[in-house]
């Protein structure tokens, strides 16, 4: 008990030299003790702890591949599209096979690297996905080296407008512009996976969709995407998706600087809604790791969980940048660490547009070895900000600040039973 009363009046002493720093409803602990809550809700956010911040361990495999099915054709580097796609006579290029596909069928492809860009013509339908996969065991690599189709937003491996799509283990390589997905129109994808598939050096995203529903992205591997100059997206996006999945994805090596042009990890945008993004490693990406941007719609139905972000500039961040509202957002059991600015953040930046946001929680999360602040509060539009039960952990700097407000609705915010390494003035 001696102890503990030396330490807290140690601690007062440090808040008088250091200026009186305004925390609203904040209480400190020593330890936290944490428990998981049958159900959670912004309610019993004060009251109820989830469990600990596990570290993400995304699996990715680019050669894993379903079982062998009935209705299959096969594509290979010894075939030739006169044949007629059996395994015995394959086809030589996976343009054949898109072009031949119909419900139902699995093209397997052997292994081999193939130079050529791949437009999907046929969709699947209900319990009769049109599915592209390796060959058991094999590596199969789609290099876009030296194939321009000039201007536009469109991917190596195109699915858009496409419906009840597998990918499965495939490597897309050296995009003109997108790796993998669909580009903006007003019909879509719906119903579309993409598991255990790589990409590697493309201009805009790896792995994009833009407006659709029902879109999963498990066990992928997304490697040096954005590197173009102008509105290359992020190196994974979904724009005004309606539910959707990101999971057991690795994000890495985006070292694009250029200030509006794009290079977050991941990035779920513009209306998006009812989806989950949990157990990803985003790392080594010079601008945010994961992003929840309502831009100019409404988005809402969100949860980023148990994810894995270090070595980027900030860590995990929502924002409504145009006009937008995000509603509905859990932030928990996530770990992210070595950021340049901000661990966690609720952005209002964007001068000249409102920010409108409700109903936003950040719970039992980790940061630590942070530039500027563990979470920056930046949007006096927000309203029910939860902030409870976080470790706000060593700063990087001097000036590091814990949980950093700054133009937030106090009257709006809920910060509780945080535990936090340091406290510091920053005005």
């Amino acid at each position: 008990m001696k102890n503990l009363w030396v330490g807290i009046i140690v601690l007062g002493l440090l808040m008088a030299v250091e200026g009186a720093y305004y925390w609203n409803r904040q209480t400190i602990h020593p330890v936290v003790v944490m428990a998981q809550p049958a159900v959670w809700s912004m309610d019993n956010a004060k009251t109820e702890k989830p469990e600990p911040a596990a570290t993400a361990t995304a699996t990715v495999s680019a050669t894993a591949t379903a079982p062998v099915a009935a209705n299959a054709y096969y594509v290979s580097t010894q075939g030739d599209d006169s044949n007629s796609g059996t395994e015995s006579s394959p086809w030589k290029t996976i343009q054949k096979a898109a072009n031949s596909v119909r419900p139902g069928d699995t093209v397997y492809i052997k292994g081999g690297i193939y130079n050529e860009r791949v437009t999907l013509q046929s969709s699947g339908s209900e319990n009769n996905d049109i599915i592209f996969s390796n060959y058991p065991g094999e590596g199969v690599t789609i290099d876009g080296s030296g194939i321009d189709w000039g201007y536009g937003w469109n991917s190596l491996f195109d699915l858009n407008s496409k419906d009840y799509i597998k990918l499965i283990g495939l490597r897309v390589i050296n995009s003109r512009w997108a790796g993998i997905g669909s580009e903006p129109d007003s019909n879509g994808c719906e119903n579309i996976m993409i598991q255990n598939c790589s990409t590697y050096n493309t201009e805009s995203s790896g792995i994009v969709f833009f407006t659709g529903r029902n879109i999963t992205l498990d066990g992928n591997s997304v490697e040096q995407a954005c590197t173009g100059t102008s509105n290359t997206q992020e190196c994974i996006s979904l724009a005004t998706i309606a539910t959707f999945t990101i999971t057991n994805n690795h994000v890495f090596n985006c070292s694009n600087n250029i200030s509006r042009a794009g290079g977050e990890g991941i990035d779920v945008k513009e209306g998006s809604a009812n989806g989950t993004i949990y157990n990803n490693i985003v790392n080594d990406v010079v601008k945010v790791g994961i992003y929840v941007d309502a831009y100019s719609q409404h988005e809402y139905n969100i949860e980023v969980y148990g994810n894995k972000v270090y070595n980027t500039n900030q860590g995990i961040v929502v924002a409504a940048e145009h006009n937008g509202f995000l509603e509905n957002v859990r932030i928990n059991n996530n770990v992210v660490y070595n950021c340049v600015d901000w661990g966690f953040a609720v952005g209002g930046w964007n001068t000249g547009y409102t920010h409108a946001m409700k109903d936003i929680s950040f719970i039992n999360n980790t940061a630590y070895n942070i530039g500027q602040g563990g979470i920056y509060l930046n949007n006096s539009e927000a309203k029910n900000v939860v902030v409870v039960h976080n470790t706000f952990g060593v700063g990087k700097l001097s000036s590091y600040v814990p949980i950093y407000i700054n133009g937030e609705n106090l009257t709006e915010t809920t910060i509780d039973d945080n535990v936090l390494n340091r406290f510091a003035n920053r005005y």
